[in-house]
């Protein structure tokens, strides 16, 4: 069944508050990419990652959610849940990214965003090439076609905490039904209704204890982050980190979410695994 069958009227009305929304925001991804190229020749140089924030509506429940991805045990976080995306292919990306820009593949892209097409050449160019980037990633760890994505809008740009990495989050809707398959990055499939951020009783703190081998490259001996606590099949997910950071200023830039709203009455121990940082050889 389509993203919005049986409902187009619901799909409509959330589709452009969302572009509205998204449109608002200050998203400089031309100006982050050129901080990051004039890094390389620095002792640590920047990188960048692009995600996507996956919208689908749910008809047998009859709302939007936000699909993300359960990274597995044999890639860096594994455990945590994530937007699906990841680094970038230099080659392959530019040259997709030029493609879709010059509209050489059907794959939807400044349509929503009517502002976009005013941007000067650079600008369209890094949204051309961050779009292709993650349409790919999203191909490879999931089967998601790129021409089954609808562009919706940009968010703005996240640092990771212990990383010089900044991630690039886009968000895109899932327009038709789509089986995934998954690649050995992806555990599992974890689909979150946007109404649970709404809900203050969904929210905790996460507080992790580092082992003592990680503690001195972390400086600290415990990270406490809040997060949303996800309640699946008699299982308790934790979204945490950059993905709630990004997933929490989507939701709030489409609703009447207001962080100060939210007050976690709950706390989540758990010790950070010691391949954290590295994965599970395979």
């Amino acid at each position: 069944m389509s993203a919005a069958a049986g409902r187009p009227g619901v799909y409509a009305e959330f589709r452009e508050r969302v572009v509205r929304s998204l449109s608002a925001l200050d998203v400089d991804f031309a100006g982050r990419m050129a901080s990051i190229r004039a890094s390389r020749h620095e002792q640590r140089p920047w990188s960048a990652s692009v995600v996507l924030v996956p919208v689908e509506f749910d008809a047998r429940a009859a709302e939007h959610v936000i699909v993300l991805t359960k990274r597995s045990a044999y890639v860096p976080q594994p455990g945590d849940l994530c937007c699906p995306g990841g680094g970038m292919d230099r080659a392959r990306d530019a040259l997709l990214g030029r493609l879709i820009a010059r509209r050489h593949l059907p794959v939807p892209l400044l349509g929503p965003l009517d502002h976009l097409r005013s941007l000067e050449r650079r600008q369209r160019r890094v949204f051309a090439l961050l779009w292709a980037a993650v349409l790919r990633e999203c191909w490879e760890e999931m089967r998601l076609r790129p021409w089954n994505v609808e562009f919706l809008g940009g968010l703005p740009v996240q640092q990771l905490q212990n990383f010089p990495t900044f991630i690039f989050p886009m968000v895109g809707r899932i327009r038709n039904a789509w089986r995934p398959r998954l690649n050995r990055e992806v555990e599992r499939i974890v689909r979150v209704p946007i109404r649970s951020f709404l809900d203050p009783s969904n929210y905790a703190v996460y507080s992790q204890r580092i082992p003592s081998s990680l503690r001195e490259k972390l400086a600290m001996d415990r990270w406490e982050l809040p997060c949303l606590v996800i309640e699946e099949d008699g299982r308790e997910e934790i979204l945490w980190g950059a993905t709630f950071r990004i997933v929490f200023q989507f939701v709030q830039s489409v609703t009447d979410l207001r962080p100060e709203s939210i007050h976690p009455r709950r706390r989540i121990e758990r010790d950070l695994p010691l391949d954290y940082f590295t994965g599970r050889p395979s």
